[in-house]
């Protein structure tokens, strides 16, 4: 069973918006407390979308030297129909006047060849059992020592995070869910 931690738990304090459409105030504020406490210099967002949840993020974590923000192209067909109007037209769109972020459209799979090592990863993009175990696991490869892994829908019974989180748990990955919130993480 994943266990589960209070935001007071992890240092969570209130920051500026604008925030995204898909993550509220709360759930920003979380991801960068977590993203914060393990001082990144690379970070990784799969599923980046327009690219406000980066610009939190950079607004907020001091230590960040470059963050890639990853998204599929405009064209893309979702696997679960929830996501269809998910696809942005211009991801990283409002990430891109920052200079440490850059933004890479994938047409394909993505292997460990295609990124570099990364202190932090944020998975929030397709959340199909199949891409959320792939995700996972690619960032579990590209991770470094001291780092964290970050998901958001875990409890959204609209997708299916859930599952993969809990097979990953039962498979002795050392998951934690906040309370109160659909982010989920794990220390590496």
């Amino acid at each position: 069973m994943i266990q589960t931690v209070t935001m007071g738990d992890i240092g969570v304090s209130p920051i500026a918006g604008p925030f995204s459409y898909y993550l509220n105030w709360q759930e920003t504020a979380i991801l960068v407390a977590l993203t914060r406490s393990v001082a990144p210099h690379v970070m990784i967002e799969f599923g980046c979308n327009v690219g406000m949840t980066a610009k939190r993020i950079l607004n907020n974590v001091a230590t960040i030297e470059k963050y890639i923000g990853i998204d599929v192209p405009h064209y893309h067909q979702t696997v679960l129909r929830c996501q269809d109007t998910e696809v942005p037209r211009n991801p990283g769109c409002y990430a891109a006047d920052d200079e440490r972020f850059s933004v890479l459209i994938a047409e394909r799979e993505l292997t460990k060849d295609d990124l570099e090592p990364c202190d932090a990863v944020f998975i929030d993009g397709d959340h199909s059992d199949a891409a959320v175990i792939h995700d996972s696991e690619l960032a579990r490869e590209l991770i470094r020592p001291g780092g964290i892994i970050c998901w958001h829908d875990n409890l959204n019974q609209a997708v299916e995070v859930t599952q993969v989180l809990e097979r990953l748990n039962h498979k002795g990955w050392p998951i934690k869910q906040v309370a109160g919130s659909w982010i989920a993480f794990m220390r590496t």
